[in-house]
């Protein structure tokens, strides 16, 4: 774990300045690199095989055809006890969810992610893709009516896949952007995340942060809000105060501690209830 502290340490935190977030940027854009350098290359059917299996979708009560939220769980991997009070949150209000395993299907361990060693976030945003791909051809999820939510690595998962949709640019281990990737995406919802390269691709976002968090630095994305580009869709910060890494986590995993993890149900009502505006849900 404090390899992982390091590496956000390096990349992320204390962060004073705007030449030093480019110096920062300019550190992840090495990484990304050398990761397209050294991926493989696969395919959305490849990745499908992988993650399929592994999902688990809630579903609301009634026919349908619902929103769905597709659910992007952090470097420490899935932990059921989260994804399950978030569905609840969702179903009650019509909407499904997909949670997402990057992992088992692939047989990565959590360290090899949470330590930058494999499955970067520029490589997962295929699963982002993929997974958008697969709602779609659900009877019972409105195609339409789609937004992602990541979790820490997730997050920056999600960031990378808004990155590349501006420029159509493929993820690490794709050959090409595929068509419409993240057509039917209305919202983003980004849980302690950090903001990195511009995007400028019309999907509303919102990240959510805690001014306690030993990982990431909140004085990031408030470097970045007044800089994001006027043509992409909106980027909304929440800070609250005194929350840690993984706030909403009620259940935290054994990582989760060791990071310093304190659930906040403060904090976790104030995020469903943005969440709820962006969604409409009254």
């Amino acid at each position: 774990m404090l390899r992982l502290i390091n590496l956000f340490l390096i990349y992320f935190v204390s962060l004073a300045s705007i030449s030093q977030a480019q110096d920062s940027l300019a550190a992840m854009g090495e990484l990304e690199k050398k990761a397209r350098a050294s991926v493989p290359i696969t395919t959305l059917s490849e990745i499908n095989a992988a993650l399929r299996p592994h999902d688990i979708i809630y579903m609301p009560e009634g026919e349908g055809p619902f929103p769905a939220v597709l659910f992007f769980h952090g470097c420490s991997g899935r932990t059921l006890a989260h994804e399950q009070d978030w569905a609840k949150r969702y179903n009650s209000e019509g909407v499904a969810v997909i949670t997402v395993d990057s992992y088992s299907g692939r047989d990565i361990r959590w360290e090899e992610a949470c330590n930058m060693e494999k499955m970067l976030p520029w490589q997962r945003a295929s699963d982002i893709i993929s997974t958008v791909e697969y709602a779609k051809t659900l009877d019972k999820i409105n195609g339409d009516e789609l937004y992602v939510a990541g979790f820490s690595h997730g997050a920056l998962t999600i960031w990378a896949s808004l990155v590349y949709a501006s420029t159509e640019t493929p993820p690490v281990g794709l050959l090409n952007w595929p068509k419409d990737a993240l057509d039917g995406v209305k919202g983003a919802f980004m849980f302690y995340g950090s903001c990195l390269a511009p995007w400028t691709v019309d999907i509303d976002a919102t990240m959510f942060l805690g001014d306690a968090d030993i990982y990431i630095d909140e004085k990031v994305c408030q470097l970045y809000q007044p800089n994001h580009p006027k043509d992409a869709g909106s980027l909304t910060l929440e800070i609250y105060k005194d929350a840690t890494h993984t706030f909403d986590h009620a259940k935290p995993n054994a990582s989760n501690v060791e990071a310093g993890s304190v659930y906040d149900a403060t904090a976790t009502q104030a995020s469903w209830e943005r969440i709820k505006q962006v969604m409409k849900i009254k």
